[in-house]
């Protein structure tokens, strides 16, 4: 050890001073410290370097000396030695990796081609320069690599539905479509921040939608929108088909969210991301389901035989959603003079009966086809239905079962 890389008692004399204020009398001994500036010697060489100077004092049990690393005016550790009459011993048994420095650069030789993240080709040998590096710095260059996030979710409105919304006959009346409470999901980022990424929202519209436009019903600031209804000034909507100035043929309602940006999305390992990733503000939409119209087919028996008109159709057993193919039982009591089925004009009808109590008998040829206009819901505007008749020259004696398909 060079003199050049030893400070000299009386340069380090005011130090002393200082630490024995700060640390104290240790053990009842004495306080002694110096740098190393150079990485490669040891704290052991240091501390005797120290001691074969002129002048210098003898050491004796429970003295304390304080070696500081700096080099490149960068200070790397400060490590304590006690010492116990015959030799300095380290004075805590477990040191952290960041404070134990390499001394000299590593060479990575063999036959692989990586070791976490460090590469070289398969036999060759690649010298890292890792002295003046710490043991954890090390460790995280070789097996930490930084991940940049992304947005893994925007956004979005949540809850906010239209309570009810269904096909419904035409002609029905809602009186005050209600729609439930709607909040903002702040989305997300690949790793963090774990607080999440604190997107609020700061102000809410609801709209409705028709087939005839969009009408603002109400906007509000805050964080959430709360649970409300739509008065329409106090006039009912008409859910029809038939294009009335009164009536809808569609009703929806759109929430939108008015939002702030985020924070900073974080790396893999929890350091800001690089280049900087961030929700965006911006505004959310959602829309709820729609309230919509359907025409109800008709099918039934009865003992009596009035005109067939749209109220009698209509006193019949309803579909209670829309047409569609497929088959339908009607059971026909005993004393039925009449079979009537009912479809929209619009739609193909009856294709086949079949009398089940009479060996699968076809009777579809038994039935006559007539147009009758039938109402909707509430008196509303009457649309032509095919409507399938069969008057049995004398009242079902006993009861049947028929299988009717519609196609």
């Amino acid at each position: 050890m060079s003199p050049s890389n030893v400070i000299t008692v009386q340069t380090l004399k005011t130090a002393i001073e200082r630490l024995k204020t700060e640390f104290g009398e240790l053990g009842g001994g004495a306080l002694y410290g110096s740098i190393k500036s150079d990485l490669s010697a040891s704290d052991t060489s240091i501390i005797e370097a120290y001691f074969a100077q002129d002048g210098a004092p003898t050491p004796k049990a429970g003295d304390v000396f304080i070696v500081t690393t700096i080099v490149d005016e960068k200070t790397y550790e400060q490590s304590a030695y006690g010492y116990n009459g015959t030799q300095w011993v380290a004075m805590t048994g477990n040191v952290d990796a960041d404070k134990v420095i390499m001394r000299e650069d590593l060479t990575l030789a063999g036959n692989y081609t990586q070791i976490g993240n460090w590469t070289k080709s398969q036999n060759g040998t690649l010298k890292k320069a890792v002295s003046g590096m710490s043991v954890a710095a090390i460790l995280k260059d070789l097996m930490s690599k930084v991940l940049q996030p992304t947005i893994t979710a925007q956004p979005s409105v949540t809850g906010f539905a239209l309570s009810g919304a269904a096909a419904l006959e035409a002609g029905t009346q809602i009186a005050s479509p209600a729609y439930t409470a709607g909040s903002l999901n702040s989305g997300s980022y690949s790793y963090g921040p774990k607080s999440g990424t604190g997107v609020v929202a700061s102000h809410w519209k609801v709209e409705r939608i028709t087939n005839k436009g969009t009408t603002a019903v109400t906007e509000v600031d805050t964080a959430s929108l709360a649970a409300g209804n739509d008065a329409n000034g106090g006039v009912p909507f008409i859910i029809g088909d038939s294009g009335e100035d009164n009536a809808v043929s569609s009703l929806k309602y759109r929430a939108t969210a008015t939002h702030g940006a985020g924070v900073q999305a974080e790396d893999n390992l929890g350091g800001a991301s690089d280049p900087a990733v961030a929700i965006a503000a911006g505004t959310k939409t959602k829309d709820t389901s729609a309230y919509t119209p359907y025409r109800n087919y008709f099918y039934g028996a009865t003992a009596a035989k009035p005109t067939l008109d749209s109220a009698y159709i209509r006193g019949l057993t309803k579909s209670n959603k829309a047409y569609a193919a497929g088959t339908i039982t009607l059971n026909i009591p005993a004393g039925a003079t009449r079979v009537v089925i009912a479809c929209i004009a619009s739609k193909t009808g009856v294709t086949k009966v079949i009398n089940e109590t009479a060996l699968n008998a076809d009777v579809t040829d038994t039935f006559t086809k007539k147009t009758v206009a039938v109402e909707g819901a509430n008196g509303y505007t009457a649309k032509d239905y095919n409507v399938w008749v069969f008057e049995p020259a004398i009242p079902y004696e006993n009861a049947a079962v028929l299988k009717v398909t519609l196609g």
